[in-house]
């Protein structure tokens, strides 16, 4: 019984070498081995980003929030994967993409002051003998960022003759990093996703084009409080893929 249990195993690993060199093989207007998608496009950028300070004297404890909330617009997007295609089905990939983005940013402040007693309670509230720069101020904002995550893109409509082939949705985790220039300063960074969804039609054997619309959404991790950690782009891009 053991022996025949060993040759269908091995049986079944034979087969699965021999169908697996037809699975990343390149073939005509296929996405299969090597797979390289290059994108450029218009983008919509709007953080919400805050820095927390705290200063300790003795049992008193200062905090003090700066707030930026930014809105922008790039028509400077690009975003590159690199990656391998697998059955004309999915494409795994890295991701990497830079932006410019042109906007405002609105600033203010916030300031408090808590008293700890001996027992460890702490009573927190606001700080009156901190008034500087509280009013909120606006001005233009120049932010700079890039993302790198890893992902996937999904072709589901096999068929060449459907009016659907061609079409892919795809998504990707990772990092992102910006950093805010003009009026106030600022920068962070964070943990996110991206998605994204378009069509593309080939030109050639093993060259495409097309349009992508994509929305990415970050955590942002650096010294930030709950309501202002939030980071999102929304996009609309053209493709240039090959395999």
């Amino acid at each position: 019984m053991k022996k025949v249990f060993a040759i269908l195993v091995l049986c079944a690993i034979s087969f699965t070498f021999a169908q697996s060199a037809t699975i990343a093989e390149p073939a005509p207007r296929e996405h299969r081995g090597f797979y390289n998608s290059s994108s450029f496009g218009f983008a919509l950028n709007w953080f919400d980003n805050s820095m927390e300070d705290l200063d300790k004297y003795g049992n008193k404890i200062e905090r003090d929030i700066h707030f930026y909330e930014y809105y922008g617009t790039t028509f400077m997007l690009g975003e590159f994967k690199f990656g391998y295609a697998f059955g004309n089905l999915v494409a795994l990939h890295t991701v990497f993409n830079f932006a410019f983005y042109i906007g405002t940013v609105d600033y203010y402040e916030e300031h408090y002051q808590s008293v700890c007693m001996a027992e460890g309670l702490c009573l927190e509230s606001p700080n009156p003998d901190r008034h500087d720069d509280e009013d909120p101020t606006s001005g233009d904002g120049y932010n700079i960022r890039t993302y790198l995550g890893f992902g996937a893109t999904f072709y589901p409509f096999r068929d060449k003759n459907s009016s659907l082939h061609g079409a892919f949705v795809g998504g990707s985790v990772g990092y992102t990093l910006f950093v805010n220039a003009g009026h106030r300063e600022n920068g962070n960074g964070g943990i996110g996703f991206e998605l994204e969804m378009g069509k593309e039609w080939w030109v050639n054997d093993r060259l495409s084009i097309g349009f992508g619309l994509g929305f990415a959404h970050f955590g942002l991790v650096w010294a930030t409080v709950d309501s202002h950690r939030t980071d999102n782009v929304l996009s609309l891009s053209f493709r240039l893929t090959r395999g």
